[in-house]
């Protein structure tokens, strides 16, 4: 297939989305390029749910996780005591959706809100609603009973999920876990006792209190942008999908892109081109490409000899991540998840309940419960709990053998803004990532008194009989100093990086927000989680669909 209409760079959330909409045209051609594997929904590691556990694990790396990754580092961050944070990617048809968390969270009204307010019209939460219930399947609609095995039946039943804010039969299917711990059940009763009221729906009409997340999950499977929007038209005669290819640069003619450069895994070169293109690389990546193509900042590009195509300082500026701390607590019951000998018959049975029911310990993220709460007290949450039922995570992907579990806190809206630059003229070299936390008036307040809230939960009655000791930050670290410490010393990301290429009219504006069209470049767009001006208050997936979605409208001229 020769001549294509739409060039897309990367197949991941926004990419998949993209590459389902335009090719509903028959008479529209779409290549899709991506640096890793495709037809990768059906491999085991992907689907198990719990698997996700594992791609971080050196120990674990015979499974094959690392066939789906890609590192990148920060630079030393003075706000850290010099410390580089590392940045894991997902690599591969479905991008980051193959190796993620899988929880399925909007953010807040104020977020989208916020955006349409910096001058953006159409982005506002209402202007957004239809492309976030297009996105959805949402299994309790159509199964109120999916959730019965929870527990708060009282709770859930009076606070079920309105129907006019999801969507019914979307490519997305978001469910309840499957199963949970009885340590799930504690979290409730603990968060309860602490003050905090339950919320049934995080992405209903408000986002504050506790309960349980929604999964993008599929009768106890993971769901992935290529099992969503890739697989079900993959057969289509319209679209290419050219899988192991890195994007080199843009090709552009004056000021207009008209193809990509690529490099095969083989080291073969070569150009696929197209009448547009548009990068949905995401964050890191699609700055760093813009640059190398000769658009973004002229006086960096001259750093290293890049012909300057377009004079656009905003590309790779405005990073912004979510900051998360781990408390950890070693249990002396076995009823936390854990690899330990004495659990294996436990977790024989577990595996032998995924194959057979889908149900068990193989099919849950550990992620079981979570809350979003303000550190004020009152009012907008500021803060988001992850209640893990195990001692291995993302962060730290120790303690497979060790009964424990987390709870993680993470910082909704950082102030803090960094930036993606170029190392090199090279493709293959990462791109210079500095997030500058804790630097130009940001601080860990916000963090020190999540940790607080977090201790006040897990020390509540429900947890003493399963509650051993904490290990971090430990029982000696209790004073603003010494918890402050601790948040620069561990502090991370959520992995949930934006804003690198944001929409907007202003001098640092990157993508005009009604046309997804690159400032002064034409036949260049961007669709990924780089256009959010602000990071939304929550997990970044589901934004990314629907800025998609949204995307996908204004490229064939249409509306919600």
């Amino acid at each position: 297939m020769a001549g294509f209409d739409y060039v897309i760079v990367g197949a991941g959330a926004a990419g998949a989305v993209l590459a389902n909409r335009l090719t509903e045209d028959p008479e529209v051609r779409v290549a899709l390029i991506e640096q890793g594997t495709d037809r990768n929904s059906q491999r085991a590691i992907v689907r198990i749910p719990l698997a996700m556990v594992t791609f971080m694990a050196p120990s674990l790396a015979w499974l094959g996780g690392p066939k789906f990754m890609q590192w990148l580092k920060t630079e030393p961050e003075p706000g850290l005591n010099g410390r580089r944070i590392a940045l894991p990617r997902g690599k591969g048809t479905g991008g980051s959706t193959l190796v993620n968390g899988q929880i399925w969270i909007r953010g807040q009204r104020e977020d989208f809100d916020g955006w349409r307010d910096l001058g953006n019209p159409g982005w506002g939460y209402d202007d957004l609603l239809p492309y976030f219930r297009r996105s959805e399947r949402l299994v309790t609609l159509a199964e109120p009973d999916a959730d019965r095995h929870l527990p708060a039946a009282a709770e859930r039943a009076a606070d079920r999920p309105a129907p006019e804010l999801h969507g019914g039969d979307g490519p997305v299917t978001l469910a309840p876990m499957r199963s949970v711990t009885p340590l799930a059940r504690l979290f409730h009763e603990a968060a309860a006792r602490a003050g905090h009221r339950f919320n049934g729906d995080f992405n209903g009409p408000r986002q504050d209190g506790y309960g349980f997340y929604t999964f993008t999950q599929k009768r106890g499977e993971r769901v992935t942008a290529e099992s969503a929007y890739i697989d079900p038209v993959r057969d289509r005669p319209n679209l290419a999908i050219l899988p192991e290819r890195r994007v080199t640069r843009v090709l552009t003619r004056g000021r207009r892109a008209v193809g990509v450069a690529w490099r095969s895994r083989d080291g073969a070169e070569g150009e696929t081109h197209g009448r547009e293109v548009i990068l949905s690389a995401g964050s890191f990546a699609s700055p760093q490409l813009l640059m190398l193509s000769g658009i973004g900042d002229a006086a960096h590009l001259a750093e290293f000899g890049i012909e300057v195509v377009h004079h656009l300082p905003g590309v790779g500026r405005n990073l912004q991540d979510h900051l998360d701390v781990t408390l950890e607590y070693k249990a002396k019951t076995r009823a936390p998840y854990g690899g330990s000998w004495r659990a294996l018959p436990r977790n024989a049975l577990h595996l032998l309940d995924w194959l057979t029911r889908r149900r068990g310990l193989f099919s849950s993220t550990t992620a079981e419960g979570g809350a979003f709460l303000s550190t004020r007290g009152s009012g907008r949450p500021d803060i988001q709990l992850f209640f893990c039922t195990a001692m291995a995570n993302t962060q730290n992907a120790r303690g497979f053998g060790t009964h424990g579990f987390l709870m993680h806190v993470c910082e909704l809206r950082p102030e803090s803004r960094g930036s993606v630059r170029l190392k090199s003229r090279d493709p293959a070299e990462p791109p210079e990532v500095r997030y500058n936390f804790f630097q130009g008036g940001s601080g860990p307040e916000v963090l020190r008194e999540g940790v607080r809230i977090a201790r006040d939960i897990i020390g509540q009655p429900p947890f003493a009989p399963h509650t051993e000791r904490e290990l971090a930050p430990g029982p000696d670290v209790t004073d603003d100093a010494a918890i402050e410490d601790f948040v620069r010393d561990s502090v991370g990301t959520l992995f949930h990086p934006v804003g690198t290429c944001a929409i907007g009219t202003g001098a640092d504006a990157v993508v005009d927000p009604g046309s997804f069209r690159v400032h002064g470049v034409e036949g260049l767009r961007v669709v990924d989680a780089s256009l959010m001006p602000t990071v939304v208050s929550g997990n970044t997936l589901a934004a990314t669909y629907c800025i998609a979605e949204k995307a996908s409208d204004a490229i064939r001229g249409r509306t919600a």
